[in-house]
């Protein structure tokens, strides 16, 4: 889980090299074929420890999941007030 939320957030926001076309599909074989969201609580773990929040815009492509984990960050803490 963790290499996954590293691996997008390079694809996405620290690249300097942007491959739109790379990341997206990155994005879904994680998500689609990895079912990297199933574990809501480990991905939220990952994205905290990380400080990966903008991340969650990506995972919009799985919504039901996005927000499962968006509400397991706010119990742990994390509020968009914050960062």
């Amino acid at each position: 889980m963790p290499i996954a939320i590293a691996t997008l957030t390079r694809h996405f926001f620290r690249s300097t090299t942007l491959n739109e076309y790379l990341a997206i599909r990155t994005a879904k074989f994680y998500i689609e074929d990895q079912k990297l969201l199933q574990d809501v609580e480990a991905a939220a773990l990952a994205i905290e420890n990380q400080q990966a929040f903008a991340i969650l815009s990506i995972f919009k492509l799985d919504y039901k999941a996005a927000e499962k984990i968006d509400i397991a960050l706010s119990v742990n803490g994390y509020t968009e007030a914050e960062n």
